[in-house]
């Protein structure tokens, strides 16, 4: 009977502990929970853009999204932020006994204005005069300066020809009457110069005029120039062959004909008398049967005259 009695309050007691054992895992477990969803309150966010429940979130109207994307600036996200302004450095500190300049205004003194002095006594005697009119004084009216009349625009005048050139000045001593050339070349005459009376041309085999001299001269002999002048014009022709032009002056002008090829001077060319201007070259066709010669054409004012008039004796030469 003992031992039965025993074993059961062992059991009992057995019993007890576990149910002991339960009950603190239970409070354990349910201070756990509690505190797991302490936690999670306080971690929830709270602002307006935070997690709500589909069902307790409130409905969003268009004109509430509009009104605030309005004042939504998307330009600010993609301008510059200004660094901040650098702090204003401390005003220095006042020296000692220095005191802030005075803004009091000293008051103003009214201007002293003298007694009112008392009338004259009047006379009664004495006509009363009539108080002075006060002059009133015209407005003159404002000069008036004259407004300048417009000029006439400029009559177009015709376009003005350009000045002719200015022949050049010859810088020699021109040749005039009475003056003397010298000769060419020193030679025999194969064919004088005759204008008044027919002359026999073996050339042309035929008789005619001759408005030139022609002196006989070997081939590449110097040919000098008869006097002072200017060269006007170097060419080739039938008649003259090679030619060189001078003018000498006061409307005097030479031809030397029948010359080499080369000449010895250009035109414009001031030539002094006696220089040498080319050489005696072959004689052209209409000069052939007369052999190497020089071509002597003299002219005044555009006439032939007479070599013999203008060339110094030969016995000068």
């Amino acid at each position: 009977m003992k031992n039965t009695e025993h074993s059961e309050g062992a059991v009992f007691r057995k019993k007890g502990f576990f149910i002991a054992l339960y009950a603190c895992l239970g409070v354990v477990a349910v201070l756990a929970l509690v505190v797991t969803f302490a936690n999670q309150g306080a971690n929830r966010p709270t602002n307006e853009f935070a997690y709500q429940d589909p069902e307790e979130a409130l409905p969003v109207g268009a004109d509430q999204v509009e009104s605030y994307l309005a004042g939504f600036d998307e330009e600010a996200w993609f301008r510059p932020r200004q660094p901040p302004a650098p702090p204003e450095p401390p005003a220095p500190p006042d020296p000692p006994g220095w005191q802030p300049p005075s803004t009091s205004v000293p008051p103003r003194t009214p201007p002293s204005v003298p007694p009112p002095s008392a009338p004259a006594p009047v006379d009664p005697s004495e006509p009363v005069r009539p108080p002075a009119q006060p002059q009133v004084t015209q407005p003159t009216a404002p000069e008036t300066t004259p407004e300048p009349k417009p000029e006439p625009p400029p009559t177009p005048q015709a376009a003005q020809p350009a000045p002719e050139p200015v022949p050049q000045v010859a810088h020699f001593t021109p040749f005039s009457e009475g003056d003397r050339m010298v000769w060419p070349v020193v030679g025999e005459t194969v064919m004088p110069f005759s204008i008044d009376a027919l002359v026999y041309d073996p050339t042309l085999d035929q008789f005619r005029t001759n408005d030139n001299l022609r002196i006989a001269a070997g081939e590449g002999e110097p040919v000098r120039a008869g006097a002072y002048g200017r060269v006007i014009a170097i060419g080739r022709n039938v008649r003259q062959g090679n030619y060189v032009t001078i003018d000498h002056g006061n409307g005097w002008v030479a031809t030397y004909g029948q010359l080499m090829d080369s000449v010895m001077v250009a035109e414009g060319d001031i030539v002094s008398s006696g220089q040498i201007i080319g050489g005696v070259g072959q004689p052209s066709i209409f000069g052939s049967a007369n052999g190497t010669h020089v071509h002597l054409r003299i002219e005044r004012d555009d006439v032939a005259v007479n070599p013999y008039d203008v060339l110094i004796a030969r016995g000068d030469c």
